[in-house]
């Protein structure tokens, strides 16, 4: 079963996304995208039809303020990505588990991000109390990712304009994402949410991922009792994948049954 979705944020902005479903569901995953991702970039489609044929029903969504709006691959909406916040994608994903939880119910349930989605999905985790699990794919170990000169000047223009370097767009970021990052320092230390996690972790990265260092892996693998690593050899961020997903990459297809068996052990 395949559908379509579209709830509300907190903000009452939608948050879209689609379910797909084996005949016979033995968990759930959802999967939780990045920094200028969106639900339907590249890998994550296939990924979510991998998934379901080891019997993992699978939720993927678009976070409220990516960017996308009804366009699924069209970044029409940078009004609202201007103002995206890391607490306003906590909220979002935990809207989406409370509704993944009504579509399938009883299904033990995992949470999938990638890069800042990773980050995310461990720093939510703590307020599911009926998660099973978390696998981190080329995930941020922390949230703080600009140097002090570049936020002074931030600080001074208002705004940070950012390339996206598949369309070319300069997405602007308002002052938000740094006034949200002050404000809640403690909550939103992803290291620290890590080191309270209390289910099983399973921490993926490309050797040669050129967005987010190798190390970062090391350091939320360290924080968290009886995490697995694993380091994909010749692998990018994407595991080697692009958009449109024109050819699977071995590197993600391995990122992807390692992932899959992790949540099948565990479901």
């Amino acid at each position: 079963m395949s559908m379509e979705f579209t709830i509300l944020s907190a903000a009452k902005l939608p948050i879209r996304g689609n379910f797909d479903v084996p005949a016979k569901p033995r968990a759930l995953a959802v999967l939780v995208h990045g920094f200028k991702g969106f639900k339907d970039w590249g890998f994550f489609p296939w990924l979510a039809e991998r998934l379901c044929n080891h019997g993992i029903a699978v939720c993927r969504f678009n976070m409220s303020r990516s960017g996308i709006g009804e366009n699924p691959e069209t970044f029409d909406r940078l009004d609202l990505f201007a103002d995206d916040t890391y607490s306003t994608e906590i909220s979002d994903l935990l809207k989406i588990v409370s509704h993944a939880q009504q579509v399938c119910p009883r299904l033990p349930l995992f949470l999938m991000g990638h890069s800042r989605g990773g980050g995310v999905a461990l720093l939510a985790a703590e307020e599911i109390p009926s998660l099973r699990g978390v696998a981190t794919w080329s995930t941020i170990s922390t949230v703080d990712r600009w140097d002090s000169a570049a936020k002074k000047q931030w600080r001074r223009d208002g705004y940070c304009d950012v390339e996206n370097a598949r369309t070319k767009q300069m997405m602007r970021m308002s002052t938000a994402l740094l006034d949200d990052y002050e404000a809640h320092r403690d909550r939103l230390d992803i290291l620290a949410a890590a080191a309270r996690l209390r289910v099983p972790a399973l921490v993926v990265h490309g050797e040669n991922d050129e967005s987010v260092p190798l190390a970062e892996s090391t350091a939320i693998a360290s924080r968290i009792g009886g995490a697995t690593r694993v380091v994909i050899g010749n692998a990018s961020h994407t595991y080697n994948a692009i958009h449109p997903l024109v050819d699977v990459p071995f590197a993600l297809s391995m990122a992807a049954e390692i992932t899959a068996h992790f949540v099948m052990a565990y479901a």
